[in-house]
C-alpha cells in the first residue's frame, strides 16, 4: 500500500478553496491503493500533525488547531515522515496560489527528497509569476495580449504614459503573482488605471498591465509531459462580465458553465496543440490548467497556466479529465500519483 500524504490550506487567498480540494481528494482516492494521512496547513504556514480521513460534506472540519511554531510544527511533520520510503510514499501538495503553486512547497519537497505529484519548483515559479511565463510565451512567439509591468519603486507618470502609448485602454491591471482574480480590475482611463496598480501592489511587489483581449475565455486541462501529453476539450465560463473576475468565477449566479465548450472543431484542435506549446514551454510536468483567450476573429492568446488548478468538485481541471479518460475522479489520482512516483523513480 502506498503512503500518501496530503498536505492542504497554506498561507494564501485561495486557502478556503484548497479546502474543498483537499476534501474531494480524500473522498475519492482508493482507500485500497493508498494510506492517506491528511496535514492541514493554516494561514501563517504551520503544518498540523498528521490525521486520518473521517467522512465528511464539510471541508471546514478538516482545519485544525495547531499549537507549535512555524518552525516547530514543521519539524514534526519531517519527524513523522523521515522513515518512511520514498518509493513507496508521494505528496499530493494541494495548495493554490501563494506557497503551493509558486515552487515553495515543491522546493522543501525536493530537499527532503519527496516524490509528490505535479508540477516541479521551476515550472511552478515561472507559472506563478505572470510576468515571467508572459516573457517565456514572447519569445516562443505565442500570441498573447501586449503588456507592460511594474515593481512599486517604478511606478511613476512615465509608467502610465507608456500603458497608454504601448498598449492602449482598456487594460487588464493584475498582481504578477497571485491566484484566483484577486485584486485583477479592468480600467479605462490614467485614474483607474493608478488605482488598480496601487491595488496590485498590495498583493505582489509587482504589478502587470495588459491590453484587454475581447472574447471568450476557455480552460484546458493538461497532464503528462515531454511527448507524453494529453490535452482535453475546451471548457469556459460563459459570463456578462468582461473578464472573468472573482465575482463572476465564484459568486455570479448569471455565470453560466459550458464542458465541454463548443467551437469550432479545427479551432478545437488548434487550442488543444497551442495549451500543449504553452505548457512544455514553461517546463510543465505532471499536471497543469492552460487558460486560452479564443477572440472572436478565431484567434488564440495565451493567458495563463495554473501549475495546481482547483480539484473541487466544480473545478473545470477535474471535469475535464474525468471526461478525456472517461473515468471518475478516483482514477484521475491514480494517474497523477503513478506520474508523480514515475517521475522520482526515474531521476
Amino acid at each position: 500500500m502506498i503512503d500518501v500524504y496530503l498536505l492542504f490550506g497554506g498561507p494564501s487567498s485561495e486557502h478556503d478553496i484548497a479546502l474543498r480540494s483537499a476534501l474531494n481528494i480524500s473522498k475519492n482516492l482508493n482507500k485500497e491503493k493508498y494510506n492517506l494521512n491528511l496535514v492541514y496547513i493554516n494561514k501563517e504556514g504551520c503544518f498540523s500533525k498528521a490525521f486520518a480521513f473521517e467522512e465528511t460534506n464539510d471541508e471546514f472540519s478538516l482545519v485544525k488547531e495547531i499549537n507549535y511554531s512555524k518552525a516547530e510544527s514543521i519539524g514534526n511533520f519531517i519527524d513523522e515522515i523521515k522513515s518512511l520510503d520514498p518509493k513507496n510514499t508521494v505528496i499530493i501538495p494541494a495548495i493554490h496560489g501563494t506557497y503551493g503553486e509558486d515552487g515553495t512547497i515543491q522546493g522543501f519537497l525536493d530537499v527532503l527528497g519527496f516524490p509528490y505529484v505535479g508540477n516541479g519548483l521551476l515550472s511552478s515559479a515561472i507559472c506563478m509569476d505572470k510576468v515571467t511565463s508572459n516573457d517565456i510565451f514572447y519569445k516562443n512567439g505565442f500570441l498573447q495580449a501586449k503588456y507592460l509591468y511594474t515593481y512599486k519603486e517604478g511606478f511613476d507618470e512615465k509608467f502610465i504614459e507608456r500603458c497608454e502609448n504601448e498598449i492602449g485602454f482598456p487594460l487588464i491591471v493584475k498582481p504578477s503573482a497571485n491566484g484566483s482574480s484577486v485584486g485583477v480590475n479592468k480600467v479605462e482611463n490614467k485614474d483607474q488605471l493608478v488605482k488598480a496598480i496601487n491595488e496590485a501592489l498590495k498583493y505582489d511587489d509587482k504589478a502587470l498591465v495588459e491590453e484587454l483581449i475581447v472574447g471568450q475565455e476557455i480552460e484546458i486541462a493538461v497532464i503528462g509531459e515531454k511527448n507524453n501529453i494529453l490535452a482535453t476539450k475546451p471548457a469556459a465560463y460563459l459570463t456578462n462580465h468582461i473578464f472573468l473576475d472573482y465575482d463572476a468565477k465564484y459568486f455570479d449566479k448569471q455565470t453560466i458553465e459550458e464542458l465541454p465548450y463548443k467551437m469550432d472543431p479545427k479551432d478545437e484542435e488548434k487550442a488543444r496543440e497551442f495549451a500543449k506549446e504553452c505548457y512544455k514551454a514553461c517546463g510543465c510536468s505532471g499536471f497543469a490548467r492552460v487558460d486560452i483567450f479564443y477572440s472572436k476573429d478565431r484567434k488564440l492568446y495565451i493567458n495563463e497556466i495554473n501549475t495546481f488548478p482547483g480539484f473541487t468538485p466544480s473545478s473545470f481541471f477535474a471535469r475535464l479529465a474525468m471526461l478525456s479518460y472517461d473515468k471518475d475522479f478516483s482514477y484521475v489520482l491514480d494517474q497523477i500519483i503513478e506520474d508523480g512516483l514515475r517521475r522520482f523513480n526515474d531521476k
